[in-house]
């Protein structure tokens, strides 16, 4: 019986070289494969409401708890500073920007603040959340200022000005420009004020619009 062909290759024992066809069906390997762009994420268009879990002022940062259920969100003393302050306390209620930074969400920037320093009960924390602190003192007891508004909100119903004394803005609750019979305060209005200090910081008990 005669041997059987092999088609393995050559009578010489080589592998038959590769033709074009062949050729055709060798997938090229690339020399390194890329890896995927981690892109940051972009930042909240709108503000959202916010509680301060814990804030140190020896270290500069704390940490806040976003309204709704997304998590914790970092809070640098540099975020606070941009509106006048340089601590928060717990359990504060903020109106904030959030966005990524290189270890996670933070807050960019703080658009209203409510540092009432009251606890809220869970039950009644949607109706009281954005409700600013009432201010009560003795007219007598503080000193005149005059300052510059910097923003005035009467949905979160106060307003911080700028001391022209060279001390830290000053907080005004909407029952004093009330009291002064004023409808608002607008941005860049100057103003006198009777301000005193208190735990939360520097207050005005009264105010009045002044001419330049």
């Amino acid at each position: 019986m005669g041997r059987g062909r092999d088609f393995r290759g050559g009578g010489n024992g080589r592998g038959r070289r590769a033709t074009d066809e062949d050729q055709a069906f060798l997938v090229p390997v690339p020399a390194f494969i890329p890896k995927p762009v981690r892109r940051s994420q972009p930042a909240d268009i709108s503000p959202v409401e916010a509680t301060v879990k814990w804030f140190n002022p020896e270290k500069g940062f704390g940490f806040v708890e976003i309204a709704d259920g997304s998590g914790d969100a970092f809070l640098s003393i540099k975020t606070l500073q941009a509106i006048g302050n340089d601590t928060v306390s717990p359990s504060a209620k903020l109106s904030v920007f959030v966005g990524q930074g290189e270890k996670g969400r933070q807050v960019t920037k703080i658009t209203a603040m409510d540092d009432s320093g009251t606890t809220i009960a869970p039950t009644c924390a949607a109706s009281t959340a954005s409700r600013p602190r009432r201010v009560e003192a003795n007219l007598s007891e503080g000193n005149e200022v005059f300052g510059t508004v910097k923003w005035f909100s009467a949905e979160k119903g106060m307003s911080f000005v700028e001391a022209e004394d060279g001390g830290k803005d000053v907080f005004i609750h909407i029952s004093v420009v009330k009291k002064a019979a004023l409808a608002d305060l607008s941005e860049g209005q100057r103003i006198s004020m009777r301000v005193i200090e208190s735990a939360k910081g520097r207050q005005a008990i009264s105010v009045e619009t002044v001419d330049y």
